[in-house]
């Protein structure tokens, strides 16, 4: 089978606790750093999927909304409830949430941003979509809020392994920034491991 041209990268801001928004949706715990080239990482990207709630967060942002001069056919938003008359702007997509995503993934273009939410990566973490895991850990705990994958998102065998491929602290703010790709195999059932790969390289998802 012909491996699919574009990758799917779940690339997001999330806390030392592992929430990626607080209960109410604000995004000033979101610690700013210079170091990190928003407009190279952007570039990397020509569509973007995300859930109702990170569509709602982020364009409730207005003109700092930085996918406001995206074109339709770029921002996706997963949603059962949202209609396509009501969001002009963006393309609603309400059934087929995987066969989308793979569309997408053999189709022509650069890689594809997973945005969020915690429901929407999970989904595509169990259909074996997701390639990537790009994790900005800020120097913040919240406590409660959107997990980065939802619990009920979560197959049994509770995770998956993935390989780090790059890890960088950026000193002046804290942030640790951490890339992962995601191993084929899935974790075994209870503490039995696949061999081949070092335990110091596994990130439970189920814990975060």
């Amino acid at each position: 089978m012909k491996e699919p041209m574009r990758k799917l990268r779940y690339n997001v801001a999330t806390s030392v606790d592992g929430f990626i928004a607080p209960p109410d949706g604000s995004t000033d715990w979101i610690v700013m750093d210079s170091n990190i080239d928003f407009d190279a990482l952007y570039a990397q990207f020509d569509a973007f999927l995300m859930g109702r709630k990170t569509y709602e967060c982020m364009f409730a942002m207005g003109e700092q909304n930085p996918l406001r001069k995206q074109p339709k056919e770029n921002l996706i938003v997963f949603s059962r409830t949202l209609k396509a008359e009501d969001h002009p702007a963006v393309t609603i997509v309400s059934k087929d949430v995987i066969g989308h995503v793979a569309e997408l993934k053999n189709g022509e273009g650069r890689d594809i941003w997973l945005m969020g939410g915690g429901e929407l990566a999970g989904l595509c973490l169990k259909a074996g979509m997701l390639d990537a895991v790009e994790a900005a850990i800020m120097p913040v705990m919240l406590g409660k809020g959107t997990r980065m994958l939802e619990e009920a998102s979560l197959m049994p065998h509770g995770g998956f392994k993935l390989e780090m491929v790059e890890s960088r602290h950026l000193d002046a703010s804290g942030i640790v920034m951490c890339k992962y790709n995601k191993q084929m195999q899935r974790r075994k059932q209870g503490l039995q491991w696949t061999e081949g790969y070092p335990k110091s390289c596994i990130f439970n998802l189920t814990n975060v």
